[in-house]
């Protein structure tokens, strides 16, 4: 992922500062973590590593991720998910319970979901992690795929802390989309207000 960089909700670039690997599948899209490892590679480490699984491998009972689960949490210090916008809120709620699930410890101390947006006109990601905050989830939501600068403070709203943004996008313009409404969203939910109600 040499040419995206990782800004936070204050427009911060923390792509140097980023530990998370991407485990390789044919399916893994561009920008999902700065750096990424075969299974084979990570069974061979010594020192654990910060981990981004996919989610459909994870739910799914017949994935291959399933089966290695408990061998992979030998490897991994964190634990992180990606999703792309097929996923639906009923699978992200099954996630949410399997981190309760003491059966499943990997995905108990989940700290980042990593949501794909395939597509500019598609939203359903704003949903997702909107839908995550909403239920609960209290880990880091960084977006990556294909966003504009005007969709950025709506994914804040909905509870995004990270953007993936390719280097040649990153501009000014971008930089200043962070700050377009700065009280909008405030750390839990979106304000139920609408702005011309809100005091200066």
């Amino acid at each position: 992922m040499g040419n995206h960089s990782i800004l936070d909700a204050q427009a911060k670039d923390i792509t140097a500062e980023d530990s998370w690997y991407a485990l390789f599948t044919s399916e893994l899209p561009d920008g999902i973590a700065s750096k990424t490892i075969h299974l084979s590679e990570l069974l061979h480490k010594s020192e654990r590593l910060d981990v981004i699984l996919p989610l459909a491998d994870i739910l799914s009972p017949q994935g291959l991720l399933t089966e290695v689960l408990a061998l992979i949490a030998n490897y991994t210090s964190r634990v992180g998910l990606w999703a792309d916008t097929s996923i639906s809120t009923e699978q992200l709620d099954e996630l949410l319970a399997a981190c309760q699930n003491s059966d499943r410890p990997l995905l108990n101390a989940l700290d980042l979901i990593v949501l794909y947006q395939p597509g500019f006109a598609d939203g359903r990601s704003f949903s997702q992690a909107r839908h995550l905050r909403q239920k609960g989830f209290t880990g880091e939501i960084r977006i990556t795929g294909h966003f504009g600068r005007d969709q950025i403070v709506y994914l804040q709203r909905a509870g995004v802390d990270s953007f993936v943004i390719a280097t040649e996008d990153l501009t000014d313009d971008i930089q200043a989309a962070f700050s377009v409404l700065p009280s909008s969203y405030d750390g839990n939910v979106a304000s139920q207000l609408p702005m011309f109600r809100k005091q200066a």
